[in-house]
Formats: C-alpha cells, structure tokens, sequence
C-alpha cells in the first residue's frame, strides 16, 4: 500500500509540475486598424508539446475567422453571446507545434470624443515563454501625446515606430504566466498631413529616415529567432546540420556520413528532408553532393 501511494504521489507530483511549465513557446500578435476602428488580427502560436485541444475567447463577435496550422485543418467551433468562445481540435505533432488564427472584429476600438481607445484582451490562459505584439495604426493616426503612461499598456516593453504612413506599436514579453491577463491598450487620434510645398524635403527626409528605420526594427526584432526554427528539428537533423555549421557552412555529404556516424541512405533521407525544409541547398559534386546553410534562414556567420 506504501509503495502505492508513493506512486501516486509523484505521478500527481510530475502532473503538476509539467503544468507550470510554459505551455507555449512562442505566441505573436499582429493587429491592423482601419479607419472605421476595425481590427484585423492573426496569432500565431507555437506550443512546447503537441495539444490536443485549445481554447480562446475575445470580448465581443469574432468574425471572418480562419485557422489552419503546420499538422493540418483543425476542427473549431465559435460560439457568441457577447463574448466569443472558441474551441478547436488540433492535430499536432512533435514537429508540428504551430497554429494561426485570424479573424476580425469591431469591438476592440472605442470612440472617446475626438479620439479612440484600442483595448484587446488577447489572453491564451497558459505559460508562454515569449510574446512579440505588434498594433498598427491607421493612416494619419498617431499615439495621443499626454497622458501616454495612462492609455499605454507594458510601457516598459513598448516600441514605437513608423513604416512613413502608419504608427506602429509593438510589445516583447516574456515569462508570462498563466493567470496573467494580456490586455493591450492605445489612445490614440487622427492629425493633419502637412502639404504646403516648404515642408515637401522635410517629408521626404523623414519617409526615408522612417523606412531605414523600420528595416532595421524588422531584421532585428520582427523576425523569428533561428531556436524556434531548430525546434522542430529531430536529433538526426540536428547532428546532420550541426555538421555542415561546423565545417563553416559548406560540407561534402560523404564527409558529413563520416563525421555523423549514420549510414549513407538515413544522411540522404535526412540531407532531403532539410533541403525540403529550405534549411540548406544541395549541389551536385561528382558522386556526392555539396551542402550548404541558407543564411537567410540563421544569424550563424
């Protein structure tokens, strides 16, 4: 009977300390304003292990809604009364962690006088280890000047920017817990483009300032850290590209089969399944092949 209990308690120890750890690995949010204070809304979520099932809801009705994920179709059902539940079915995999969701609303946005209000509740429930959330403005609409601490949500973790039409706001989170809500939050107001001709070169200045500067905010922040990249890889794809970075970048495949220990046809199986993925390119070279990192795909050299 001892050992019975014994059992059972570290098998409801184990349960629940996998549930405190984060459940997502990557979560992003990018939301586009229009003019009429509607929202346009794709997330993307990437979980640590392959769920069966998910669950999300918004304050107000969810419409144009779509899903799809890197597994296949997953089966949803939307249900509205005020607030809209979402339940759906996924069909995962350890490869295959990631689903997208998108859908609009008119819900998010509040006129305020002469102003307007964006408040989204965009809480998953679960751990996530690491959110990126981008708002973006309609054109010839900008953040309201006073009172910005007030009408800002993680003011801390705020970036604003602009692309030479449109403010952009944008928040990085990490270590999220599970009951902390994700409220995201702007004020802010239509103003008037200059278009007397003495301003013309100071327009031009700024739109070609602005562009370098959202260029530099994409490469930087906007893409995806190569770790989300590699972890969907399995360990055989691991050793095969391991190899390749550390031969600098380019390795002949008979001398990857070499240094990898694996047989010739499981190096060709994996060689494919990277080159499928985009990870590397393959050249032939006699009678064997050259492989070579795309570097686009990593910050590795």
């Amino acid at each position: 009977m001892k050992l019975i209990a014994t059992v059972s308690f570290l098998l409801t120890l184990l349960l629940i300390t996998q549930i405190t750890f984060a459940q997502v690995q990557y979560y992003e949010t990018d939301t586009t304003l229009d003019e009429g204070g509607r929202a346009h809304v794709k997330l993307t979520i990437t979980f640590y292990q392959p769920e069966t099932n998910f669950e999300f809801s918004i304050l107000g009705k969810m419409e144009k809604f779509s899903v799809n994920s890197t597994a296949g179709q997953p089966e949803c059902n939307l249900v509205t009364s005020g607030i809209t539940f979402l339940k759906c079915k996924l069909n995962l995999t350890e490869k295959k962690r990631t689903i997208e969701l998108s859908f609009e609303t008119s819900d998010f946005v509040k006129t305020l006088g002469d102003k307007f209000y964006f408040d989204a509740d965009l809480s998953l429930g679960k751990n996530i280890d690491s959110i990126f959330t981008s708002v973006r403005l309609p054109e010839g609409y900008r953040l309201v000047n006073e009172d910005v601490k007030g009408r800002l949500s993680y003011l801390e973790n705020t970036t604003i920017i602009s692309d030479g039409t449109h403010h952009i706001v944008t928040w990085r989170l990490t270590d999220i817990s599970t009951d902390q809500p994700l409220r995201f939050q702007i004020l802010y107001e239509r103003y008037q483009i200059l278009q007397q001709p003495q301003t013309l070169f100071f327009i031009g200045v700024l739109v070609v300032l602005t562009v370098l500067t959202s260029i530099f905010v994409y490469i930087r922040y906007f893409r995806k850290p190569e770790k989300v990249i590699l972890s969907v890889l399995d360990d055989f794809e691991r050793r095969v590209l391991d190899t390749i970075v550390t031969a600098g970048g380019v390795a002949n495949q008979k001398k990857v089969v070499q240094e990898t220990n694996l047989s010739k046809a499981k190096v060709s199986r994996v060689v494919k399944s990277l080159a499928d993925r985009g990870l590397i390119e393959i050249e032939r070279l006699g009678r064997t092949n050259k492989l070579k990192i795309v570097k686009k795909k990593f910050k590795l050299f």
